[in-house]
């Protein structure tokens, strides 16, 4: 019986051990085709950036590595440019392709080699750093350049080479979490009852930046969860979005561009297993927490 209950404690630690092998191999064949899918992302970008200057003929010229971690978008023709599209257009491709989320993207004039328009994206949506939205610029010859400033390259190395050793302690960890602090405090979470709001199937604990389902929790930001506090406090009520804006921006520091409909996105897809719960876009006034 002892041998017994020494393989059942012993199962979860295969089993994280297992989990972060298959994350390791996986992560690294997404590293070895990493410039091939940056130039595919950058080619669909270019393609979209074309159709919406109306131009379904012209070609977009092959995508080239100019540095380690950077890229260059090149036209045979001239074309407008909106920041608004550029930034949604590569955000889409990247997304689409998996790739990293953070870069900074430059608009090159071709007969100058000065930078017409630039931005940057970082992990946290926060941090991005995306002006002049709704300021077009001319018909021109531009190239747009890419560059990832999150190198994992060095890090893979490193993890490649002492790669048993990190997952063994880390499995080592998750035992000890597992097994000992986890069941201590248990019996004191057991005996605090916590406050939390009912939103369909989920229950929403604002204190603790989490959406719990049965055994599902899910960690939130602290916009996400300003936002869905609000949403909380008005259901199936219209909230505006200058109230939006104001309650969790503006209050607290500087609003950034699309940050808003960024954030009711990543809302929507922590619902998404509740077909109870719909927040709906009320066009022009701003957004509805709908609870049947």
């Amino acid at each position: 019986m002892a041998k017994l209950k020494k393989i059942y404690y012993l199962l979860p630690v295969l089993g994280m051990l297992i989990v972060a092998l298959v994350s390791y191999i996986y992560q690294e064949n997404r590293t070895d085709h990493f410039s091939e899918s940056v130039k595919i992302a950058l080619r669909d970008s270019g393609n979209k950036l074309l159709l919406y200057n109306k131009d379904s003929t012209s070609l977009v010229s092959p995508v080239i590595q100019l540095e380690k971690n950077k890229y260059q978008l090149s036209f045979e023709t001239h074309l407008s440019i909106s920041p608004d599209t550029l930034v949604t257009t590569i955000s889409n491709s990247f997304e689409a392709t998996t790739l990293p989320n953070n870069y900074i993207v430059e608009v090159i004039d071709c007969s100058k080699q000065e930078v017409s328009y630039s931005y940057q994206i970082m992990e946290y949506q926060e941090k991005n750093i995306v002006p002049c939205l709704g300021r077009n610029l001319p018909l021109n010859c531009y190239a747009i350049n890419v560059l990832f400033t999150n190198n994992k390259s060095s890090f893979l190395a490193s993890y490649k080479k002492h790669g048993l050793l990190l997952l063994a302690l880390i499995s080592f960890i998750g035992f000890i979490y597992v097994y000992i602090i986890k069941n201590k405090n248990q019996k004191q979470d057991d005996d605090v009852t916590i406050n939390y709001t009912k939103l369909g199937h989920y229950k929403f604990y604002k204190d603790q930046h989490k959406l719990v389902r049965e055994n599902q929790v899910i960690k939130l930001t602290t916009k996400e969860c300003e936002l869905i506090k609000i949403f909380s406090q008005n259901q199936n009520q219209i909230v505006k979005r200058d109230q939006l804006i104001k309650e969790v921006w503006e209050d607290n520091g500087v609003f950034v561009g699309r940050s808003l409909d960024a954030f009711i996105s990543r809302i929507r897809k922590k619902f998404n297993n509740d077909p109870s719960i719909n927040i709906v876009n009320v066009h022009g006034v701003g957004y509805k927490l709908e609870i049947s």
